[in-house]
């Protein structure tokens, strides 16, 4: 029998039907003071999300956009940017400094580990010059958590920009860009925010700014912020057309979280985290982070059990169960699993749903789940 799919993956996630009706809306004229006002609207909103007073640029593309498009506005050649690498992200905006002549200076660390605040300032003891450090905050690959808070004002102390990958960290934990010195913070919507995907949503602190103009990027070009700042910003012109039913959505999804609280939100997230992790691990299931204190609360990584093929155990829970969960990415595809719960289905039922059947679909891959020991431990973090 075919069931209804539930999608537990680590993004994009479900949406609510509130923010796929507000996605029909019917489209507006971009210059109609109603749209404008509505766009005014949400940057308003990301500030009240980012929890900043800097500038807020939605650019239109989605957020891997918005990381090389700040790349391009930072980096000129010759520029030493430190990279902290905990994960396929992190490894991956590398490619983004050298394709703009930047030297790397790399913290790197295994892909289940954080960066330590002694490793930071070690880093920019021995590399004063560093004028950039780029860090991703919530590392979805590999289920694992930066401690952004103690990072970036250490780079703040030593004069360098702090660039954020915070896509899908934003609203599934606490994030402060002003108070932690972020300069760039970077995310998405179709992760923690419930919305869907192609948007990259950024704020923009002055001192980042000051380093964009003074690194004097091209500009009219689809990658410039300064076209935003100075368009947009100043002057109310977009630098090209937005995208309107993906700006609808994300102002409901917005909506939604600040009527339940942003701290509810955050909550809800983490007991979520909690709770999956509890199930698995009663399962009989071993995490992917060396520590839960580095978990994420977006997603759960799990390693996959010995004699378990990862892409045909995921097909069989799809085709049979109707879970969508997903694999390891980039070099980790193979060696782990992972258990979305952001946004809409962060919330108890679809947890314990994923759990049920994750747990069935491996005892028919001969590993013996203990279901009802997973969902006790589960429930025990929720209620």
């Amino acid at each position: 029998m075919k069931y209804d799919k539930l999608t537990m993956s680590a993004g994009p996630a479900e949406i609510h039907p509130r923010v796929s009706k507000a996605a029909a809306e019917p489209i507006l004229y971009h210059y109609d003071p109603a749209f404008k006002q509505l766009h005014h609207g949400v940057e308003e909103k990301l500030k009240k999300l980012f929890l900043t007073s800097n500038d807020i640029i939605i650019m239109q593309g989605e957020a891997i956009l918005g990381l090389e498009a700040a790349a391009f506005s930072c980096i000129r050649p010759g520029d030493t940017c430190l990279n902290l690498v905990t994960g396929v992200f992190g490894k991956w905006f590398e490619d983004f400094i050298h394709m703009y002549g930047g030297k790397v200076v790399e913290i790197r660390k295994d892909y289940n580990s954080s960066i330590t605040p002694e490793e930071v300032r070690s880093a920019f003891e021995k590399n004063p010059d560093i004028k950039l450090m780029s860090v991703v905050h919530s590392e979805t690959p590999s289920g694992t958590i930066n401690p952004i808070n103690e990072l970036c004002p250490i780079a703040k102390e030593y004069g360098a920009i702090t660039l954020v990958d915070s896509v899908s960290g934003v609203a599934g934990s606490e994030v402060r860009t002003d108070e932690w010195g972020i300069d760039i913070c970077i995310t998405g919507p179709q992760k923690c925010i419930g919305a869907m995907p192609g948007l990259s949503l950024m704020a923009v602190s002055p001192d980042a700014w000051q380093r964009i103009a003074a690194s004097n990027p091209a500009r009219n070009t689809f990658l410039s912020m300064l076209d935003w700042k100075e368009k947009w910003l100043t002057h109310g012109a977009f630098p090209y057309t937005p995208s309107v039913s993906l700006i609808y959505a994300l102002n409901a999804a917005l909506d939604m979280i600040f009527e339940e609280g942003l701290e509810a939100v955050w909550k809800r997230h983490g007991d979520c985290a909690r709770a999956c992790r509890a199930g698995l691990k009663a399962m009989g299931l071993s995490l992917w982070p060396e520590s839960e204190f580095i978990a994420t609360d977006c997603c759960t990584a799990f390693k996959i059990p010995e004699a378990i093929e990862s892409a045909s155990f995921i097909e069989h829970l799809r085709e049979t169960y109707g879970v969508v969960i997903s694999p390891g990415y980039g070099e980790l595809n193979g060696a782990l699993l992972r258990i979305g719960h952001m946004g809409h289905t962060a919330k108890p039922m679809p947890v314990m749903t994923a759990l049920t059947f994750v747990g069935k679909a491996l005892r028919d891959r001969g590993f013996p789940a203990k279901i009802g020991d997973g969902l006790e431990a589960a429930l025990s973090e929720l209620y």
